[in-house]
């Protein structure tokens, strides 16, 4: 039996179903969630026989797993790669760049210092973020640039950044503040307080074979996820040990991966279920403890901390026995960086694509970018949109 692909405004609403959030909802509830993972084995399926129909244009492949302290492929893929192109989306590649490549929006053709800008991140772990309401209506629409003429029509609230020196063998990495003019003027590394927590860029060593490249040495990076376009609506997402392995970068340095817009229905929006407008190469890794988890809300469920959420726990943060101890059991270890054992952390994995950008200095110019404190009123863990605003500290 042949499965149609559903077009236009139809698929879209079937995809975002009745839980579905306006901009700021979900957003709000990435912040809350992107921040961890739980004990998970995740596969994707790879079914041959998915894979045979004439005309389609396949996807990237392999089972998509994340044990505990492991990363998933970087290729991995877990739609059912039917990808058979529909003419009606058209992307404006003189502002968006090339559809044929990975829609870059910037050009790091001949240089040894490459510039990207994440635009696919793929949860494998914990089950809770990689589900497909959370993975596509929530991750996706916050990395997604505010950009219909790019076939993207997301916040661009969740800008993760990279810089790649070929010739130092270094990686500098981490969030950046909202951009007013992402096509033009681009993003800068985030570098600001709020919360008494330190948002800045790491770098760390990479080793470089050829075109694919992994970090040789693990940092704690702390991510922002901005709710909207002020800065003191940041939440972070306080990765630890995090860790990059198995990017592979085009030939011009200006794509991690792939773009495919044989994913595209006429109105410009893809189904991943059937297949993915991003092929990723690259996978990341990390953990989080459940004390860090249990500062971070969700506020489209009542300020309920994300522990609390993975536990299943009745309250709204995470049950405590007599010594005041988490309950809940996690899949990682902080002290012995090992699956198991002490059981107070969890595993966060994921695979992405990137495109080159612009990322300039943006001290002086861009709130955010200048290490600033702001300071809101909740101290930012459960921020909300109106209270954290009308209490951003001026520069």
């Amino acid at each position: 039996m042949t499965r149609r692909r559903a077009f236009g405004p139809a698929r879209a609403l079937s995809r975002l179903g009745a839980g579905s959030r306006r901009a700021g909802g979900t957003v709000a509830l990435l912040a809350g969630l992107g921040a961890v993972g739980a004990t998970v084995v995740l596969a994707c399926e790879d079914d041959p026989h998915r894979r045979t129909a004439p005309g389609q244009v396949l996807g990237g492949g392999g089972a998509c797993e994340a044990l505990p302290g492991e990363l998933p492929r970087a290729d991995c893929d877990d739609s059912e790669k039917i990808c058979t192109p529909a003419p009606g989306c058209a992307i404006d590649e003189a502002l968006c760049g090339s559809k044929s490549t990975c829609l870059p929006i910037g050009d790091n053709t001949g240089k040894e210092v490459l510039d990207l800008r994440i635009r696919r991140l793929n949860i494998a772990a914990p089950a809770a973020l990689a589900s497909p309401f959370i993975q596509n209506t929530v991750v996706n629409s916050g990395i997604d640039l505010a950009q219909p003429a790019c076939a993207e029509g997301g916040q661009g609230l969740f800008t993760w950044i990279l810089r790649v020196d070929k010739t130092a063998n270094t990686l500098v990495t981490g969030g950046a503040p909202p951009a007013a003019d992402p096509l033009g003027q681009g993003f800068c590394f985030a570098s600001f307080e709020i919360g008494g927590t330190k948002v800045t860029p790491i770098t760390a060593k990479i080793e470089l074979t050829g075109d694919t490249f992994k970090t040789v040495e693990r940092q704690d990076v702390n991510i922002p996820i901005f709710l909207s376009e002020q800065l003191s609506s940041a939440i972070i997402l306080p990765i630890r040990d995090a860790r990059i392995e198995d990017v592979t970068l085009s030939p011009d340095g200006n794509c991690i991966g792939a773009f495919n817009a044989a994913a595209l229905d006429p109105a410009c929006v893809e189904d991943r279920t059937l297949c993915s407008k991003w092929s990723t190469a690259g996978a990341l890794g990390g953990f989080i403890t459940l004390e860090e988890a249990d500062a971070v809300k969700i506020r489209d469920l009542n300020n309920k901390s994300l522990c609390a959420f993975l536990a299943s726990d009745a309250g709204l943060v995470c049950g405590r026995d007599a010594a005041g101890k988490i309950v809940f059991k996690g899949d990682y270890c902080s002290t012995d960086k090992s699956p198991g054992s002490c059981q107070d952390s969890v595993w966060l994995a994921a695979t992405f694509a990137a495109s080159a950008a612009k990322i300039f200095d943006g001290q002086g110019v861009v709130e955010g970018c200048s290490g600033a404190t702001t300071e809101p009123a909740d101290a930012g863990a459960d921020a909300d949109v109106s209270d954290a605003a009308a209490n951003a500290d001026a520069q």
